[in-house]
């Protein structure tokens, strides 16, 4: 099978690109220089909201991964025109180039942002999308030009919905960096990680490894046109246990620090997987402990 992945020289698309690799043909887009010298001769620079740059990479396509997006809460607020252009034109240019070239699945990386503050935990794929940033709006207006290529085209589409995604090839400079990200930076240079509020807030961590052996089952497995899956582990972990975990990771002898809380943080968040396992047999592998370990060395 020929792959395309989008937004391969980013922290997923480059994770998915190495699994791939191993049993098929892979082809990656994105707008930066590939970093990762293994992928540098299957790589293409070229940007998704440019038709033809998409039309370059489509040559015997069986299968098109759709990682590349805008991903920062912050800049989908301090620039909603860029976001919103990137996330859905650029999403609708990749979907009708791929529909045109005869590509026979298509699965889209969308985002647990779509969901909002969550009504019920844990959070299944028939809960609500009310999203509360610029950033889930354009992953879900994405994710639904997606769903309705599943009635306009031949092609196969899957929405995947990743909760909170982590690795080493997370940026700790990028001011967007995630909570764990965060974490381990301050504790591998001897300080304490701090606390955006009281700590109880719950999030659900998966490895980007992780992620990209569930997209990977999906490309093999036919009959799932039309799917939306949660991608998550099921776990629910509080932001100061998580904080705690770092601490003991690096071995050093720290306290974490609290902070002001950040306004329009949602509280709590756990993914249920119980649809994802049944369809795919899915688990994630790569406990909190062992992600965080990998980190801090």
């Amino acid at each position: 099978m020929r792959v395309l992945v989008t937004g391969s020289s980013g922290q997923l698309g480059s994770y998915l690109c190495e699994l791939l690799m191993r049993r098929h043909d892979v082809v990656g887009l994105d707008t930066r220089t590939q970093p990762y010298a293994v992928l540098k001769p299957c790589s293409v620079v070229g940007d998704i909201q440019r038709p033809g740059d998409v039309r370059r990479v489509l040559g015997g396509v069986d299968a098109v991964v759709h990682c590349a997006a805008q991903v920062s809460v912050d800049k989908s607020v301090q620039d909603p025109i860029t976001d919103a252009s990137v996330n859905v034109l650029g999403t609708v240019s990749v979907l009708h180039e791929s529909a045109k070239a005869g590509v026979r699945k298509f699965v889209y990386i969308s985002s647990a942002a779509i969901f909002g503050r969550p009504k019920y935990l844990p959070v299944d794929e028939e809960h609500p999308t009310h999203p509360i940033s610029n950033y889930g709006v354009s992953k879900l207006a994405g994710e639904k030009y997606v769903l309705a290529y599943a009635n306009m085209s031949r092609m196969e589409v899957v929405s995947v919905r990743p909760f909170n995604f982590y690795s080493v090839r997370a940026d700790p400079q990028s001011p967007y960096s995630g909570v764990i990200t965060k974490f381990v930076s301050r504790v591998r240079s001897g300080f304490p990680p701090i606390i955006e509020g009281d700590g109880r807030q719950t999030r659900d961590f998966i490895h980007t490894r992780d992620v990209a052996e569930m997209i990977s089952l999906i490309l093999e497995k036919d009959g799932l046109g039309g799917q939306v899956l949660n991608c998550g582990s099921g776990v629910s972990t509080s932001v100061s246990d998580l904080a705690r975990k770092a601490i003991r990771a690096s071995g050093r002898d720290l306290e974490p620090l609290f902070a002001t809380p950040r306004i329009g943080d949602i509280r709590d968040s756990v993914c249920n997987v119980t649809k994802s396992r049944e369809l795919l047999g899915f688990r994630a592998k790569v406990s909190l402990e062992e992600g965080l370990s990998e980190l801090v060395r």
